[in-house]
């Protein structure tokens, strides 16, 4: 069976290796990176088919290096990683297909990967109750299934 290839990034070490050996368990880790630019160019070379980024790191922050992948024609799903749940709907309005806050990555992020390769939005509980706003009763896994079908 294909294990969906993944790339992470995060600016803080520890994070990114907790972040990988987690995901290892079920997926295929590809690379990593630690700021923005180093994951627009890992992406360039690895093509994964998923890519889980903190928002805020150096040079690029997680969305800029999304909206820079997309400009050269890779249109790759990227989950969204943060302490900070207010980012939400700033990522998932940027194109975002997963917003996990960082203390749901143990229980979230691998269902949040799998929506993100099915182009299904997903968000972690901590984000709905913490940072959603408006999106709280209308952004949920399959959401932008469920209104492409109307």
């Amino acid at each position: 069976m294909h294990k969906l290839r993944i790339l992470v990034a995060d600016d803080h070490g520890d994070v990114r290796w907790a972040i990988i050996r987690f995901l290892s368990e079920e997926f295929d880790v590809v690379g990593s990176a630690a700021d923005g630019r180093s994951l627009v160019d890992a992406a360039i070379t690895l093509v994964p088919d998923v890519i889980v980024s903190d928002v805020s790191m150096p040079l690029l922050n997680g969305p800029e290096a999304m909206d820079e992948l997309r400009a050269t024609g890779l249109d790759i799903p990227f989950v969204f990683v943060s302490a900070d749940a207010t980012r939400v709907e700033e990522c998932i309005e940027a194109g975002g297909m997963g917003f996990v806050q960082k203390t749901d990555i143990g229980h979230e992020l691998t269902r949040a990967v799998g929506a993100a390769n099915q182009r299904e939005v997903y968000l972690s509980r901590g984000a709905l109750g913490a940072g959603c706003g408006n999106y709280a009763p209308t952004w949920y896994p399959g959401f932008r299934k469920a209104i492409s079908a109307v």
